[in-house]
């Protein structure tokens, strides 16, 4: 029931700024003495017809237009239709009123728009605040790493960024709109710091780069999440959390004893960090004021089994120039111990390295490096990045490839991979999840690992699976494993030679294998392309398959092992219970009455405005500041679930920001020079008013068919943008 109110809630949001459009242009007709003869609202079948007076009135289904029919005036006129001499008509009205009547529906979008806006502002307009919570220290540039725009700003964690080339930004929003709107050309911040404001980047040339999961130009910042909880989910078998857990809606002040200067959620996750797998004292404060504590065992994983399985963990990138990188850490490199603490999953590793670090001490690691027996002894010290140290690594657990160590569970108990009868020195092939609380591993003993090198294409094709959108398996098209997922864990029994003849298989391309519970089958590996021979040619009969290595630069092979694998079920049992944080939605506080004219005045400037500056950088280059507009533009589908998503999520009032800013766009929309727009009316009723003359009824009827089509088109692509990203 609550997903249907949402569902009607976004209707009728869309059908209020149709109604509001469709209103403008009747009352504008009835005020020119226009006769209007339909006022429809939505398309599809009507759902109520009504009369009255010379109006007929109609509401159909769909919410997504509407039109108002006056006598004398067609959006798409027919050639060599007969003149409509009434009085009332649209074109016996002087040019000034048919202007106003074609404005009308733009107007009233504008006025409701921006009264809404400032309504939303005296209430407390539902922002993102502009505190950066996180700062990415590189990102990727024609698939090479350099360091991100916000790094070489010196943006730091908890910073307020309150202007961005001088333009004020109250909200995250209005960040990334003003990094946008200036495409490639240089930023320079103000940030709020420790109370006191700070330039940064000033006449230091830092350009935004282009963030190819957005498509848009970005800095490398994410937006801090509150301190609030959200719901706290207890993991593996702990379906019930303890009366005294931390609830969803209260807001945590301390963790540990320790406040944070800046209170954001990811200050917190910082703080719980340390603590993982270790019970800590977390001070909150509920929606009523009363502070309490609640002692828990802290963790930060999404399945709460990291830290059980026993899984030692493998350094896969180390950044340039780092900590790591100066102290000699390479990847691949098999990270054992860290200060004398037996390591076990990627969150153990960061804890532990974060308490060093936050100790202002070297980090000792203890590494085995693949091909020596003996492990080394590495001391690293961090960097700062925007307020945080760090050692400049990227890190996975060794779920496939040889296991130098294996570490205690830190719950006290033997680790689930130990107590399923694995052993340091095996080698992992595989392991997946069975349910919430089981895992699957596939394990060999002996022989020799043989990892089969392969670049990022080859990665891609072995990783990628299909899945087939909804149409398709209407069809009955149906889901295919990734080529990994199909090998790990298997035995070779048929190969091809070096030069990808195949050995005792009927086509080259192919490889016969078998699984640990004695199932044949054929795998097709013809679609790794120009790597399909080479693939094939490193293997042999009786070799065991395990998936992509930790490092992602190759294919694990094991040659000699023991002729069982032993698949063993992993008890998936929790260390601790996660908390979620909220994303940060807050109500702006005025400072001052006025602002609340300055915040609508800045809305619809940049719905209208800047909207329309952006539109050429759709057709611009990624590299001078261009929008990839597959990945930014939102077709009906888009605003209609973002409109359930507020309501459901955010609250009433971020729902009427997103029908504020829609009314908004359709001002914009409407007022292009696209002839079955009221823009490119106006343009037509512009020209015939210079000219003294009538454009023409074939000419206009082209025309209006062009702009149709182009409309159609545009609506179609977004249509298709929405649907595509929800397959």
């Amino acid at each position: 029931m609550d997903m249907i109110f949402f569902y009607v809630l976004a209707a009728l949001g869309f059908g209020f700024v149709i109604f509001i459009h469709e209103l403008g242009h009747f009352l504008f007709a009835k005020w020119a003495g226009v006769k209007v003869e339909v006022f429809s609202i939505g398309f599809g079948p009507r759902l109520l017809t009504w009369r009255w007076g010379e109006t007929e009135y109609s509401l159909s289904l769909l919410p997504l237009g509407g039109y108002v029919r006056m006598v004398g005036q067609e959006d798409l006129p027919e050639d060599g239709a007969p003149v409509v001499n009434d009085p009332r008509s649209f074109t016996a009205v002087s040019p000034w009123w048919r202007a106003l009547i074609l404005l009308g529906g733009v107007l009233f979008n504008f006025l409701s728009s921006y009264a809404l806006m400032l309504v939303l502002a005296f209430h407390g307009l539902p922002i993102i605040r502009p505190l950066v919570g996180d700062i990415r220290n590189e990102v990727q540039v024609d698939g090479k790493p350099v360091p991100s725009p916000a790094a070489r700003l010196g943006v730091r964690l908890g910073d307020e960024i309150v202007t961005v080339n001088g333009e004020r930004t109250r909200s995250f929003e209005d960040v990334v709109m003003a990094v946008v709107a200036h495409g490639q050309s240089p930023v320079e911040l103000t940030v709020r710091r420790a109370g006191q404001l700070v330039q940064l980047g000033v006449g230091a040339g830092i350009t935004p780069i282009h963030d190819p999961v957005t498509g848009l130009p970005s800095l490398g910042i994410q937006p801090a999440s509150s301190a609030v909880l959200a719901d706290p989910i207890a993991l593996g078998r702990a379906q019930t959390l303890p009366p005294s857990a931390p609830r969803a809606g209260e807001r945590m002040v301390a963790v540990g004893g320790t406040i944070p200067a800046n209170g954001v959620g990811q200050e917190f996750e910082r703080l719980l960090q340390p603590f993982y797998g270790q019970e800590v004292v977390v001070t909150l404060v509920d929606e009523a004021g009363a502070t309490r504590q609640s002692t828990l065992r802290a963790t930060a994983e999404s399945d709460g089994s990291d830290g059980t399985l026993g899984l030692p963990v493998v350094i896969r990138r180390v950044v340039a120039k780092s900590p790591a990188a100066q102290a000699g850490l390479q990847p691949g490199d098999v990270v054992a111990r860290i200060d004398e603490t037996a390591l076990c999953g990627t969150q153990h590793f960061l804890a532990l390295v974060r308490t060093g670090l936050d100790r202002g001490e070297r980090v000792a690691l203890e590494v085995y490096r693949p091909g020596e027996v003996a492990p080394r002894r590495l001391l690293i010290t961090g960097a700062d990045n925007g307020g945080r140290k760090q050692i400049g690594v990227e890190i996975n657990v060794v779920d496939s490839g040889h296991l130098p160590v294996l570490a205690p569970a830190l719950d006290g108990l033997p680790s689930a991979l130990a107590a399923a009868g694995i052993q340091a020195g095996d080698t992992l092939l595989k392991i997946e999840s069975e349910s919430r609380t089981r895992l699957k591993a596939v394990a060999v003993r002996g022989g020799v690992v043989l990892p089969i090198p392969m670049d990022a294409v080859t990665r891609k094709k072995l990783q990628t699976a299909y899945v087939p959108g909804k149409l398709a398996k209407l069809m009955g098209d149906k889901e295919r494993q990734a080529l990994m997922d199909q090998l790990a864990g298997t035995r070779v029994v048929a190969v091809a030679d070096a030069e990808g003849r195949p050995v005792g298989s009927p086509t080259p391309g192919l490889i016969v294998v078998r699984t640990p519970d004695n199932t044949e089958r054929t795998i097709d590996l013809r679609a790794l392309g120009e790597a399909t021979a080479p693939f094939i040619a490193a293997l042999q009969a009786g070799d065991w398959l395990g998936g992509i290595n930790p490092a992602g630069d190759a294919f694990v092979a094991v040659r000699g092992a023991d002729i069982t694998a032993r698949a063993v079920i992993l008890d998936g049992r929790p260390v601790g219970v996660p908390l979620l944080f909220d994303p940060g939605v807050t109500a702006y506080k005025l400072e001052s009455p006025g602002e609340a004219f300055a915040i609508a005045n800045k809305a619809t400037h940049t719905m209208i405005v800047k909207s329309l500056q952006l539109i050429p950088k759709f057709f611009q280059s990624a590299e001078s500041g261009g929008v990839d507009a597959s990945k930014s533009l939102q077709g009906p589908i888009g605003i209609f679930s973002e409109l359930k998503r507020s309501a459901a999520e955010f609250g009433i009032a971020a729902y009427f920001k997103i029908v504020a800013f829609i009314g908004l766009n359709l001002v914009l929309v409407n007022l292009l020079p696209i002839p079955i727009t009221d823009g490119g009316q106006l343009v037509f009723l512009a020209i015939e008013t210079a000219t003294g003359r009538t454009i023409p009824g074939k000419v206009r009827l082209i025309l209006a068919y062009a702009g149709l089509a182009m409309v159609l088109s545009l609506m179609i692509f977004v249509t298709w943008l929405d649907i595509a990203r929800r397959l």
